[in-house]
């Protein structure tokens, strides 16, 4: 019998990592799939990114509609509890082998939470990895603690949970599934690039920008994009622009980035197609913002990366990063350094990869098929 598979997912960045994921449980033979698909997924803000859940053939089993419009800290809490509330029933119908949990966002948690009151084998992909001054941080752990099976992107992840307490037999190193997606996306010319985005052209030199908000530093959020897109200005670069996740603070940043849009070399985008996406990141001078692509997808393009703030500071990372404060001088200091210095080039250039080889997936599919289910599994223990 077929061991069935209950995975979530809540927001782009999050669906295209795990896409390779699901992919790699359809296929296999003895594992059956359904999603259940929230959070941003479901907002037209943030270009109701369902349709490519649903374009992707994946069998949706339940929507969970709980995000709340808002720069509030409170209201993220209170849109998990309301996910909460409407995932319990819907887990306690279905009942599957496993509950599927993507690191560290409150679908992580919530899910998490029903598989351990429910009794339900719950893996935790992506756990174990430091992230400073987020909630996000905090949440990873938490859901580590819930979970049964913890899947980590990196060796230092994975040395990091056995530490904390954990199994050794539980936590596996399974590298970041982010890379099987750059690996299997289809390469475009610049001509159907530039038509698959909407624009005349796309040039030799260009930078994509990905930033959110912190948890620790809402009220920054501001502030903290319009350092960075005015660094873009000073230097006149093209920018892809992509709006930020649904966390607190993600208003604040649209409300100014649709401000820098006037700029006729500053392209905006409320979602940009995975396709697309990465084919942008391939011919990149290099990514700025915050996002944890730049740590944990950016080596494997050799992609410098301009790390901007506090968000990410902490996590492990290979040498193609450059980390900057809030300062628009900075930044255009360190792009301009990047774009005209042939040895900072090549530090990103030489990097390693410590986040796999692009077959996550696979891994990830079979482990969820050979490990042994029943009270071993579900009664969890320490090792100090």
């Amino acid at each position: 019998m077929k061991r069935r598979i209950l995975g979530i997912t809540a927001i782009r960045s999050e669906y295209f990592f795990q896409r390779p994921i699901f992919e790699a449980i359809r296929q296999h033979p003895d594992l059956n799939l359904e999603l259940i698909v929230t959070g941003a997924h479901l907002s037209p803000l943030h270009g109701y990114t369902i349709k490519e859940v649903e374009t992707d053939g994946f069998p949706v089993r339940a929507r969970i509609d709980c995000l709340l419009y808002s720069d509030r800290d409170a209201s993220r809490l209170k849109g998990a509890a309301l996910q909460l509330s409407s995932l319990i029933p819907i887990v306690d119908t279905l009942r599957p082998d496993w509950l599927l949990v993507p690191a560290d966002r409150e679908e992580a948690i919530t899910m998490a939470l029903c598989g351990a009151y429910m009794n339900i084998a719950t893996a935790h992909y992506s756990a174990g990895d430091r992230v400073v001054g987020n909630v996000d941080d905090t949440v990873r752990q938490a859901v580590s603690r819930l979970s049964h099976l913890l899947l980590t992107t990196s060796e230092d992840s994975r040395q990091r949970l056995i530490r904390a307490g954990e199994e050794e037999w539980r936590v596996h190193n399974v590298g970041h599934a982010g890379l099987d997606r750059i690996r299997t996306t289809p390469q475009l010319s610049s001509e159907k690039l530039a038509e698959a985005l909407g624009v005349s052209q796309i040039e030799k030199s260009y930078v994509v920008v990905v930033q959110h908000s912190i948890s620790s530093e809402v009220d920054q959020a501001s502030f903290q994009m319009r350092e960075t897109l005015e660094a873009i200005v000073q230097l006149k670069i093209p920018a892809f622009v992509s709006y930020p996740n649904s966390d607190p603070g993600s208003q604040q940043i649209v409300r100014v980035i649709e401000e820098f849009a006037q700029h006729s070399y500053i392209r905006v985008f409320r979602s940009i197609p995975d396709i697309p996406f990465v084919n942008l990141l391939r011919r990149a001078s290099a990514l700025v913002g915050n996002s944890s692509m730049g740590v944990l997808e950016a080596p494997f393009l050799r992609l410098p990366v301009i790390n901007v703030g506090r968000r990410q500071t902490a996590r492990f990372h290979d040498a193609n990063i450059f980390f900057v404060d809030h300062d628009r001088h900075r930044i255009a200091a360190q792009l301009r350094d990047i774009l005209e210095n042939d040895e900072v080039r090549r530090r990103a250039q030489n990097c390693s990869n410590p986040f796999g080889d692009g077959h996550t997936g696979e891994r990830v599919a079979h482990l969820l098929a050979v490990t042994p289910m029943g009270s071993s599994l579900l009664n969890k223990d320490l090792t100090y």
